[in-house]
Formats: C-alpha cells, sequence, structure tokens
C-alpha cells in the first residue's frame, strides 16, 4: 500500500507526533475547551502553509472578524494583510450572525465560496473555525452529522488539507461540541489547558490520525510570542 504523502503543519515540535507531518488532502479536527488555543493552532498551520512551505491557504470565520482575527495574528508578528495582499491566504468571513441577525448557513453556498476561493489563490490548506456553528441551526444530531459529512465530502474535491476546529464544552468528558464531529474526520487533535494544582498546564493528544503512526499520550505545549511549541520528548500525565 502506497504511504499518503505528508503535509508540514508549521506547528513546531508536532509534526514528530505524527511522524513528519499530517496526511496530504485529509480532514482533521482540532478541539478543545475555552482557551485551549485551537484557533491559534489553525491560524499557524494557515499562516506556516503560505509563508514557509509555499502552500496558499483559505481561512473561513464562522465567528471571530477578520479584523480581530488580523490584530491577533500580528501579536504573534504574523502579516496576514501581506499575505492576503499577494493572493497566499484567504480570510472569508462566513459567520451567520449579520448586524445582530442571525442567517441560515447552507453547506452548499459556504462550500461554493470556499470553492471560489481555493481555485483564485491554489489554496493547498482549508480551515473551518469553528464548524459547530453548524449545529446551531438543527436540533437534529443526524441531520448536523449528515450534513457534515457531505461538507467534509464536497471538501475532499478541493485537493486541500482541512482543519475543522470545534470546542469541547466545559466539564464534559466529549471530544466535540455535538458528538459528532469527530466521525466525519480523518483525525482527531485535542487541546488542553488544565490546572494542575495551582497552575494551568498546555497540552496536546493526537487521538486518532488515519494514513499515519502516530505517537500515544499527552505532551507539552505552549503559546509563545511566535506561536504554538509542542514538546514531542516528553509526556504529561493525563488531563481533564
Amino acid at each position: 500500500m502506497a504511504l499518503l504523502s505528508k503535509v508540514r503543519s508549521g506547528i513546531d515540535g508536532f509534526d514528530e507526533l505524527v511522524l513528519g507531518g499530517l496526511p496530504r488532502g485529509q480532514s482533521v479536527l482540532v478541539t478543545g475547551g475555552t482557551g485551549t488555543g485551537k484557533s491559534t493552532f489553525a491560524i499557524q498551520f494557515v499562516y506556516k502553509g503560505a509563508r514557509v512551505y509555499d502552500e496558499p491557504g483559505v481561512y473561513v470565520t464562522m465567528e471571530e472578524s477578520v479584523p480581530s482575527i488580523l490584530k491577533n495574528a500580528s501579536t504573534l508578528g504574523w502579516d496576514l494583510e501581506a499575505l492576503q495582499k499577494n493572493d497566499k491566504i484567504s480570510l472569508l468571513d462566513l459567520s451567520p450572525a449579520i448586524k445582530g441577525q442571525m442567517r441560515r448557513v447552507d453547506v452548499s453556498d459556504v462550500f461554493a465560496t470556499i470553492s471560489s476561493h481555493c481555485g483564485r489563490i491554489g489554496a493547498k490548506r482549508i480551515v473551518i473555525d469553528p464548524i459547530s456553528i453548524f449545529g446551531t441551526q438543527t436540533d437534529s444530531l443526524m441531520q448536523l452529522r449528515q450534513d457534515l459529512l457531505r461538507f467534509s465530502s464536497l471538501l475532499k474535491e478541493l485537493d486541500a488539507t482541512v482543519l475543522f476546529v470545534t470546542e469541547i464544552p466545559e466539564d464534559s468528558q466529549a471530544l466535540s461540541r455535538y458528538g459528532v464531529e469527530e466521525f466525519i474526520v480523518d483525525g482527531v487533535v485535542v487541546l488542553y489547558f488544565s490546572r494542575v494544582g495551582g497552575l494551568r498546564v498546555r497540552g496536546i493528544e493526537v487521538r486518532k490520525m488515519r494514513g499515519t503512526s502516530h505517537k500515544e499520550g499527552i505532551f507539552p505545549m505552549k503559546i509563545g510570542e511566535s506561536g504554538v511549541v509542542v514538546f514531542p520528548s516528553r509526556k504529561l500525565p493525563k488531563l481533564t
């Protein structure tokens, strides 16, 4: 069986956990509780892809505004605006909230917009942050799972590596907000920011990754002046 080619994540130390990088063309869920660094991880994936590896990317925000994303990225030294001007990154605000009103976000419409931008800049990386926004539009978990499966299948047609971002509710043992997001992806990466004694400790765990072996366990992680850094040579105890 032929081995899948790998995509360098741009997250310092992370690629050692997945033995060289993420499988190219697959989808990965980045999940965790509040403040665990999910969006920073995702933005870094797109930024480093465009800046370091010459892989243009599309970042779709479904909640945070684009100006806020640009401002937060600049604090880490990431000039997303320059990459936008050079068609290396496309930042899309597809939030259902418009001037205080909520509109329905249709999977087909979102895909059509993403596809158009991917074609324009030749995107090889896509981020949807957060994918869980689709869950606010239905009371049926079966319908949500079907919608997300269709969305994921459509995105695979774009021949890009995709990160879906979702959140874990506080005090929950689930892997996602709705409990279905992890079943529509090829890989799951969990971020932690847990209290140990009087301190908060950051950690990262690869829960599954089709197409490649990966290190098991929770590994230390920090968010510093230049973004997310993973320390793959030592493990942490189980964090919750």
